[in-house]
């Protein structure tokens, strides 16, 4: 996958860059403690540099990716390859100093300040780069903690998270400062001027507020209905109607600025574009605050769509399966093939649900099933229990396209090897 390629590429890229400005000469621990701060700070400049392009939503990358959840979960990734870089780099700052305090190393003899090492007024740019440098790490260090741990709520990690493009800024200015002893014209020197100045733009872009700009709409709710004890549908009209949408994608929603953006699949999207249906479920503080709360005439900023949990060009013999709310891709493929009078014979579609109650949609899937020559089964769990996935699995359908809970998508994941099962990573943090 170009992901993975990706990934590893990176660090093949900074090796042949620090090794094609590599003199031959470093002999003792000192020497090559140097050589390998230039590798992995360039390998930690190039994987942040890679996270915050991918973090602009940009088409071609998305496309690229696979989809916009496999591009940000790149986009993690990436984020924790950096960390490990840059991780390795702040060690072999620091522990060469606690070995000599240790008496374990002598420390060298330190070289004359000069040949453009200062500011002109007395500050030395090796020692402001350094200080830089050391604070954008301990505030990235914070930041992935924040992100994994999940310490925080969602919209106050959102707040946290726009931290990341001035750390990489802090991060490149640091490397910049060390340009006159590494020099701009040798390889390491060029790969930081040019690597990192990719990176500087995507940080700027960032920082202007223009990611998804062109992709933004605004809109307002114009019907409000309860599908479920704990589930609304949302009926939207947007002012510009959307552009490049295909069945099964999902755009973010940001229905209050202090919450930010949320995703929801866009379960019905009308000929002009301009209507969109969404199903929000209580699900978290978020969700449960909207199903409660929202209102007829609520304002809300729409940008998308995005994703590529799409209906197959080929469908033949396969499994849809939608858990919960995760019925709702489903929901809008099959009204995608009613509106372009297409069948689905050799399809089944299951839904499944814990009662009758929380089967949202079941009515009209079994009218759009019946329309499109899909085999459409309801599975409730209080009825029949829990859906064996080993028995699916077992009759080895061509294909399983699955949306809901993450546990039962990894649990069809360790059952269905060989790229038989399709899903969507509808994780954003």
């Amino acid at each position: 996958m170009v992901t993975k390629r990706a990934l590893w590429l990176l660090p093949v890229l900074a090796t042949v860059i620090w090794w094609a400005g590599y003199a031959g000469d470093a002999n003792g621990v000192w020497p090559w403690r140097h050589e390998m701060l230039l590798l992995t700070g360039l390998l930690g400049l190039g994987y942040m540099a890679l996270t915050l392009l991918l973090a602009l939503r940009l088409p071609r990358l998305e496309v690229w990716c696979g989809g916009l959840d496999r591009m940000l979960r790149f986009h993690r990734h990436s984020a924790m390859a950096a960390t490990l870089a840059l991780t390795s780099h702040w060690l072999l700052v620091e522990a060469p100093k606690w070995a000599v305090t240790a008496g374990w190393l002598t420390r060298p003899v330190r070289r004359a300040a000069g040949n453009g090492a200062g500011t002109g007024n007395g500050i030395s740019l090796h020692a402001l780069g350094n200080t830089l440098g050391e604070w954008s790490f301990y505030l990235l260090i914070a930041l992935v903690v924040v992100s994994l741990l999940s310490l925080v709520s969602y919209g106050r990690f959102r707040v946290i998270h726009r931290l990341a493009p001035l750390i990489y800024l802090a991060g490149w200015i640091h490397a910049l400062c060390l340009l006159p002893q590494i020099g701009l014209l040798t390889p390491v020197g060029l790969g930081i001027a040019l690597l990192g100045g990719a990176g500087a733009v995507a940080a700027v872009y960032s920082l202007l507020g223009l990611t998804g700009q062109r992709d933004r709409h605004q809109g307002r709710i114009v019907a409000l209905r309860t599908l479920a004890d704990s589930t609304r549908e949302f009926t939207l009209q947007l002012e510009t109607p959307l552009s490049h949408y295909r069945p099964g994608q999902f755009a973010f929603f940001e229905f209050d600025a202090k919450e930010g953006p949320h995703p929801f699949t866009l379960v019905r999207v009308s000929p002009d574009k301009r209507q969109l249906v969404i199903a929000v479920r209580a699900l978290g503080d978020h969700t449960r605050q909207l199903v409660e709360a929202a209102r007829f005439d609520d304002a809300v900023t729409v940008t998308g769509p995005y994703g590529a949990f799409v209906c197959p060009a080929r469908r033949g013999q396969s499994l849809w399966l939608g858990a919960g709310i995760g019925i709702t891709p489903f929901v809008a493929w099959l009204e995608g093939l009613v509106a372009c009078g297409e069948r689905g014979e050799g399809i089944t579609l299951i839904q499944c649900a814990p009662d009758l109650a929380g089967a949202v949609y079941h009515q009209r899937l079994a009218e759009l099933c019946q329309r499109t020559g899909v085999r459409y089964q309801l599975h409730l769990d209080r009825e029949a229990g829990r859906l064996d996935l080993a028995s699916l699995a077992q009759n080895k359908p061509a294909a399983v396209w699955f949306c809901g809970p993450e546990g039962m998508a990894d649990a069809l994941a360790r059952l269905l090897p060989g790229g038989r099962l399709h899903r969507e990573l509808f994780r954003f943090r």
